[in-house]
């Protein structure tokens, strides 16, 4: 297990964050590199791709190339539909973050976009891994309305660029 989760979290770097990297567009790394430079066999990589629990890797048609589908801190051009999401989205942070957040909204900080969730229990899982979670509920179907952009990947998780305050309705704090 330990073997398999260190190659998560060296794929999760070298697809989100390697700032190294010539990525093509769409944000995809070839194999070969990650095989012959970074110590990866093609079946690493596919059963990665397949049995994250998070849904955060891809592969092409031909297996030939994988990318990151969120969260990465280098710009890459993700191309996305747009999405008409739920009237409520939700997302889980942590209580040291609330006051930031009550003043500037959610942004997506580091990453390039803010992630939400089509759940309580997904947004609250997240915000335990932050400190003492609180959990936030969104009008993202307002949003959407007002001309915000929403993108809904194939694993539930929800991608917009930011959440203004005025859409934001903090449903538990401490």
């Amino acid at each position: 297990m330990y073997h398999s989760e260190k190659l998560s979290r060296t794929l999760a770097y070298l697809l989100r964050h390697d700032c190294a990297y010539s990525y093509e567009s769409g944000g995809w790394r070839a194999l070969s590199d990650l095989v012959d430079n970074h110590s990866f066999t093609i079946g690493d990589i596919e059963m990665l791709v397949n049995t994250d629990s998070k849904g955060r890797f891809e592969l092409n048609e031909d297996k030939s190339k994988v990318r990151a589908l969120y969260g990465h801190s280098i710009n890459i051009d993700l191309v996305f539909s747009n999405d008409t999401p739920p009237e409520f989205l939700y997302h889980g942070t942590a209580t040291k973050y609330i006051s930031s957040i009550k003043n500037h909204g959610l942004l997506p900080r580091s990453r390039q976009y803010v992630h939400l969730s089509e759940n309580i229990e997904t947004a609250e899982k997240t915000g335990f891994r932050h400190g003492e979670p609180v959990i936030l509920k969104v009008f993202s179907n307002l949003m959407f309305n007002e001309g915000y952009t929403f993108h809904c990947l194939n694993n539930g998780v929800w991608l917009t660029k930011e959440v203004p305050i005025q859409y934001i309705d903090i449903i538990n704090q401490e």
